[in-house]
């Protein structure tokens, strides 16, 4: 007698890991005069590393036409990917690499790190020197385009206006393809909870404006960076002894931990969190000062102008710091005015109305006399033959009349 072979228990599948606390996600450009600071930043992760509730994953672009992706661990970096050269300033390399990020390392949270120089909104023209700017080596300089080694080679360097400058594919995101690579990369189409710009100049409102949909929280610098960047350690070893923190908290630890570090080492420096949920209330009350001003010109050319070069400026003067602005502002105007109460408006909405009410601006590291009255975002105020005509083009210059305010004045 046969006696039959009882049917195979179905395969039960290996229990998967949960997913981690926090996902970093550090779109690293390095194809450009930035590629040795990078190296440097590698090192400093590797000194807290991975964890199973913290996740640091990197894409490095190299100049030397190869790419890596790297999960950073303790002392130690584990290649996961090699690649040729990628083009970082096509949109489509940071979107797909923030797809395999996460469905590769999926986390409860996720904070995408754009790194590299960083200018603000503008574009680059079509005649930008790129080999100028990889010849560059910025060793003990600012890390910004603004700071070459020698006079000569600045001349040859006009301001750059973008991120993810890419000298070998010769290209960088303008913030429109930023916008356009993050918003619905993530699973569900989620915003990330931290965007942060490990570059210079990008705490502008026009920038958290053009995000809003894409991230949660902005987290960058209104003024050049140091050539150190973001403290990594500090902030990596703070997150790892709780990973639990949730975003506002981290970005807040991000930016404390900026400013302590740079006060350490005594050079100016500013960096800031910025609560997109609450850009759309600072831009509507932008559009009601640029409308009272507007309706006020041309007696109020002299006295916004006059308010503009008062006003606290960074590396780049046309982009002023929107807070100070508005209170230059209000120290001209008749107290009784339209103007002077929306540039009041202006203020509590990026830094809360004293009775509870938050701001736009979560936390704000301020390190240095030059840049004393820096409050956390700024907006663009160029004179008139540092206009840009691009500047139209942006979501907030068809959501408020700022723009149209500039152009008023320029006439006036």
């Amino acid at each position: 007698m046969t006696i039959p072979t009882p049917p195979a228990a179905p395969a039960v599948p290996a229990p998967q890991a949960p997913p981690a606390a926090w996902t970093w996600l550090i779109y690293m450009a390095g194809d450009n005069n930035l590629e040795g600071a990078g190296r440097a930043d590698l090192r400093e992760m590797q000194s807290v590393g991975s964890s199973p509730a913290l996740n640091i994953i990197v894409q490095f672009d190299t100049s030397a036409d190869r790419a890596a992706r790297l999960r950073v661990e303790k002392n130690r970096l584990k290649t996961l990917q090699r690649m040729p050269g990628v083009n970082c300033g096509d949109p489509r390399a940071l979107r797909d690499f923030i797809q395999w990020g996460a469905r590769e390392f999926p986390a409860e949270r996720y904070l995408i790190c754009i790194w590299n120089h960083g200018s603000g909104w503008e574009d680059l023209p079509p005649d930008y020197d790129y080999d100028a700017m990889r010849a560059i080596r910025a060793v003990r300089t600012r890390r910004a385009l603004f700071n070459p080694t020698a006079e000569s080679v600045r001349q040859r360097l006009i301001p750059a206006r973008a991120i993810a400058i890419d000298c070998g594919s010769r290209d960088f995101l303008d913030n429109r393809e930023l916008r356009e690579a993050l918003q619905g990369a993530l699973p569900g189409s989620r915003a990330a909870d931290i965007l942060g710009c490990d570059a210079c100049l990008m705490n502008l409102l026009e920038i958290g404006y053009e995000m809003k949909e894409a991230a949660r929280i902005l987290v960058g610098s209104e003024e050049v960076e140091p050539g150190t960047g973001w403290p990594y350690a500090a902030v990596l070893e703070a997150l790892a002894d709780r990973p639990d923190m949730a975003p506002e908290e981290l970005a807040r630890t991000i930016v404390a931990e900026y400013g302590a570090w740079y006060r350490r080492l005594r050079e100016t420096a500013t960096q800031s969190a910025l609560d997109l949920g609450r850009v759309r209330a600072a831009a509507q009350a932008l559009d009601a000062l640029a409308g009272a001003l507007l309706e006020g010109l041309p007696g109020l050319a002299g006295t916004a102008l006059l308010a503009r070069e008062r006003a606290q400026k960074f590396e780049m003067p046309e982009y002023v710091d929107l807070a100070d602005l508005a209170r230059e502002l209000q120290r001209r105007l008749s107290a009784k005015s339209r103007a002077s109460a929306a540039a009041a408006a202006v203020i509590g909405a990026i830094e809360g109305d004293g009775n509870g009410g938050a701001g736009l601006v979560l936390a704000n590291s301020v390190v240095g006399s030059r840049v004393r009255r820096a409050r956390g975002v700024s907006i663009y105020f160029p004179s008139k033959d540092r206009y840009s005509p691009d500047y139209g083009s942006l979501s907030i210059s068809r959501d408020a009349r700022w723009s149209r305010l500039l152009k008023a004045l320029f006439r006036a």
